[in-house]
């Protein structure tokens, strides 16, 4: 059995309070301050490491995490759980650097860990510990990428792993931990419901409980470790972090300072703390100069990673920022997104939107003089963006689907229907319209605000959608043209073989729902029945009883989605519905309206004149 301990049997590090400064007996707690419930932080006797450290291997063996094994508090080394994590790429991001102002610009790649995130550093510990402590189980709270960690280490440990996560996580992160075999429960409320609830089952049954604890700190300042490495032993004047719970930008802190200590470095970086809009309590507390958190109840971002409105490691953070002399600010969910498509336009590198915080910092940062553009700036990309592809979607087009010709081809690059919802992410809450618009004021504004210039026909098309927007009552902003425009424009051409003049719905809480609509089917005025289980449902009843009463074409809906693309009744919505005819041909349709109803019945006939339009040809 290989051991770290020292010979006299005692251990070369001890739990501590931040608060309180309580000495803790790990078997006691590794988590919080039995007294004062405050986080606990492992001190090391640096002058055993010192004596221990061999700095020719330090220096000449291959980057991993495991190679800083003597900087971890963990005794049997026999136990070890790893995946071979850590040696994530630095990259010196030329073209980034040169569009954002920045001449010597790097970014660190933590989604090139194991699962995904830079989170499988601090499990390696964690898990570990588990192991050492002779646990059974493994339980732990989590937004998504602890999750998926600890679930992947918990089945090399042979481990069961109970999982709870906040209802609503992207089910990338959820399908990799139950990929790994975890046991996972969706919580209905927030990070901070499933933290809790976690802690009390670990508590009653026994459970090892993972987290951004103590432990998690000591694999993640690995980090800082291969950033030093991989400047070749230089050190960068600034580094820039994405903060969720606090954990990492103190782990980071706690890397350079050991580094520093061990005489391997002869500076210490600033760090530069960033949070989105929607959950910045660490912002908040650092820049009014104190350390005690103000929770956010309701977190409201799409970070979904960063989602932690009452941060344990809150305290550990602003005391990381403040001893390095740095920085903490936040940033918009647009300025996010964006910045996720820039660092993947200019550098292929494809993150979660975690990990695009530092991208979307560094304008306000050069521009408040915080940083300057000559120095060495890292920023830190924590997570893969497969892990959330859904956010990427916001601001990237749906592809529309075409009929094979060229003429086909030459519409999607003509119209430029790749650049449309990139252009309307940027501002999208923005009011274009409280009134209809004449048609050359709408065709002027669209080539504005997109870069398209519409033919007299799809300015016609779009022109009718506006005012369907209008006559609704919903001002339409930047976002709902967007959608307007990629529902015109990946449309049918021409008029089509059925069109809906009206409909009308009832329905009750307990009974069918019940809808009549009026149509022309080639000239032909038709009125058709239906009903259904909701409204939607009653109305498509209704227009395939029209339809199949004249254009016998047989067909079925096999799916059928909505998009909702702001907060609010009465956001605007799209529908997308998959419609399948007898002889096989399958279409892809959507629409766009306020009114859900109205939506999917644009989605409907489009979809139904498309397939009419493809058995005729």
């Amino acid at each position: 059995m290989r051991s770290q301990a020292k010979k006299s049997g005692s251990r070369f590090y001890e739990l501590r309070c931040v608060a309180c400064d309580r000495r803790v007996r790990e078997e006691e707690s590794s988590t919080r301050c039995p007294t004062c419930r405050s986080p606990l932080e492992v001190r090391y006797d640096y002058e055993y490491i010192r004596s221990r450290l061999n700095r020719y291997s330090l220096r000449n063996s291959p980057i991993k995490a495991m190679k800083y094994l003597d900087f971890y508090p963990i005794e049997n080394l026999s136990l070890v759980v790893s995946l071979d994590e850590g040696g994530t790429p630095l990259y010196r991001c030329r073209k980034l650097g040169e569009a954002a102002g920045y001449s010597r610009l790097y970014i660190k790649n933590e989604g090139a860990n194991p699962t995904g995130v830079f989170k499988d550093r601090g499990t390696i510990v964690e898990l570990t510990k588990a192991k050492e402590h002779g646990a059974k189980a493994v339980c732990v709270a989590s937004t998504g990428n602890m999750a998926a960690s600890v679930a992947a280490y918990a089945t090399i440990a042979m481990m069961p792993c109970y999982v709870l996560v906040p209802e609503g996580t992207p089910i990338g992160k959820m399908a990799q931990a139950l990929s790994y075999g975890a046991r996972v429960l969706q919580v209905r409320g927030t990070y901070n419901d499933a933290f809790g609830l976690t802690e009390e089952m670990s508590q009653r049954y026994n459970f090892y409980l993972a987290g951004d604890y103590a432990f998690r700190v000591e694999g993640q300042k690995s980090q800082a470790f291969e950033i030093i490495e991989q400047l070749d032993w230089r050190v960068p004047a600034a580094v820039i972090v994405p903060m969720g719970f606090g954990t990492n930008i103190a782990a980071l802190w706690k890397g350079f300072k050991e580094f520093h200590i061990m005489g391997l470095i002869d500076r210490l970086p600033r760090l530069i703390g960033v949070q989105p809009e929607g959950c910045s309590p660490i912002v908040a507390a650092f820049n009014r100069g104190q350390e005690k958190m103000i929770p956010v109840e309701r977190p409201n971002t799409i970070c979904s990673a960063l989602s932690a409105g009452d941060p344990l490691d809150g305290v550990k953070a602003v005391r990381a920022i403040k001893e390095s002399g740095g920085c903490a600010l936040t940033v918009s969910d647009g300025e996010i997104l964006e910045g996720q498509q820039q660092l993947a336009r200019l550098e292929s590198i494809f993150v979660e939107p975690a990990g695009a915080l530092p991208i979307a910092a560094l304008q306000s940062l050069l521009t408040t003089a915080r940083v300057r553009a000559d120095e060495v700036v890292v920023c830190l990309a924590t997570g893969n963006g497969l892990k959330d592809p859904r956010a990427a979607l916001r601001v990237l087009p749906s592809p529309p689907s075409i009929e094979p010709s060229m003429q086909e081809v030459d519409k999607f690059l003509k119209l430029k229907l790749y650049e449309i919802r990139a252009a309307g992410a940027k501002n999208g809450e923005r009011n274009l319209f409280t009134e209809v618009p004449s048609k050359g004021a709408l065709t002027d504004l669209v080539n504005k605000e997109f870069g398209i210039r519409l033919t007299p026909e799809y300015s016609q098309r779009v022109l009718g959608l506006v005012e369907d927007f209008v006559n609704k009552g919903k001002p339409v902003t930047k976002a709902d043209l967007q959608y307007i425009l990629e529902t015109t424009l990946k449309g049918a051409p021409g008029e089509g073989v059925l069109k809906v003049e009206d409909f009308q719905v009832t329905t009750t809480l307990h009974g069918h729902a019940q809808a009549k609509v009026w149509v022309r089917f080639d000239g032909e005025q038709l009125e058709s029945s239906g009903t259904g289980v909701g409204p939607v449902d009653a109305v498509i009843s209704a227009l395939k009883t029209a339809a199949n009463s004249r254009g016998r074409l047989f067909f079925e809906l096999i799916d059928y989605q909505v998009e909702i693309n702001a907060p609010g009744t009465d956001a605007s919505v799209e529908t997308t519905l998959v419609l399948k005819d007898a002889q096989g041909n399958r279409i892809v349709a959507t629409g766009t309206s306020p009114d859900i109803i109205v939506a999917s019945v644009q989605a409907f006939v489009d979809g139904y004149n498309l397939l009419w339009a493809r058995q005729q040809s």
